[in-house]
């Protein structure tokens, strides 16, 4: 089986892709009691509210997904993220420290980082302790919180093999074969991410109209999906890569689409990406759901 280089798998496998932050700030009690005393004042929601700064969090390489407000990771696994400080017209913020603690003792590279000209520094989680963890960022006078469940087989699922989850997935005539899909060669590409090398069958699928049968995995907070991933076994945790790169397919839907834990079918127009940034393989395009 082919299997993420060491890069992508702490940047991607973990997700992985997964671009499921909300930027909805909560209110605080100091806020509402403010609020009471002048019903005219907007009541002031959260922090980055209060002062015009935002700290974002991202896994390290995977912008493009977007921001993260949860993530699960295996016991003694890693995360890489990215943290960007940015004012209220969205600029960044340069050479500003910000403290990074967990909540119950997971371990991190460091405990204090600074912002670069971009305003972004990047973070190393390792995972210890299994259950849940919050991962908090404060400084420039605000303050982001990151939920990180950790895993092992005592408190959630283990993270299988591909192959012995495999034949998970009913026949379905006319869908392309997962091990077609699967059976790429690869070389080593840009920033240790795998290439793929196309051989004349896969070939054939780039630009058509297909059908493909997979496992939903969402890279949005909400019960309906336009931009998502759909992969060959069903996903271990609810933000992990349970294959590697050949085992799954980037979709962009017609529509959003009713996210469900069932195999779904999908046609659409096949993309073959060569030198993809996020190191996918392939993109599915104006899809929809055949059967939900």
């Amino acid at each position: 089986m082919l299997r993420f280089s060491q890069a992508l798998l702490i940047t991607a496998v973990c997700l992985a892709l997964a671009g499921c932050g909300s930027d909805e700030p909560s209110t605080d009690s100091l806020a509402d009691t403010d609020a009471q005393a002048d019903p005219q004042r907007p009541i002031a929601q959260g922090a980055a509210d209060r002062n015009g700064n935002a700290i974002r969090i991202y896994m390290v390489g995977m912008d493009d997904f977007g921001e993260v407000a949860g993530l699960t990771t295996s016991r003694e696994g890693y995360l890489d993220l990215t943290l960007a400080l940015e004012d209220d017209g969205g600029k960044p913020i340069a050479s500003e420290t910000l403290d990074v603690s967990s909540l119950v003792g997971n371990e991190l590279n460091k405990s204090q980082v600074t912002t670069d000209a971009k305003g972004k520094t990047d973070l190393r989680f390792r995972a210890i302790l299994p259950g849940q963890d919050t991962l908090t960022v404060t400084g420039a006078g605000t303050s982001k919180q990151l939920s990180v469940y950790v895993s092992d087989e005592a408190y959630g699922h283990s993270l299988d093999p591909v192959e012995e989850h495999a034949t998970e997935l009913p026949q379905v005539q006319g869908a392309v074969s997962w091990d077609l899909l699967g059976g790429v060669e690869t070389q080593g590409g840009r920033h240790g991410l795998l290439e793929p090398l196309f051989d004349d069958e896969i070939r054939d699928l780039d630009g058509r109209d297909v059908k493909l049968q997979g496992f939903m995995m969402p890279l949005d907070n909400s019960e309906r999906q336009q931009h998502f991933l759909i992969t060959r076994t069903p996903p271990s945790c609810f933000y992990c890569l349970p294959g590697g790169p050949e085992s799954v397919v980037e979709v962009k839907a017609a529509r959003a689409v009713a996210f469900t834990f069932e195999p779904v079918v999908l046609s659409g127009r096949m993309t073959l990406l060569e030198d993809s940034d996020m190191g996918l393989f392939y993109r599915l395009e104006d899809a929809q759901v055949e059967r939900e």
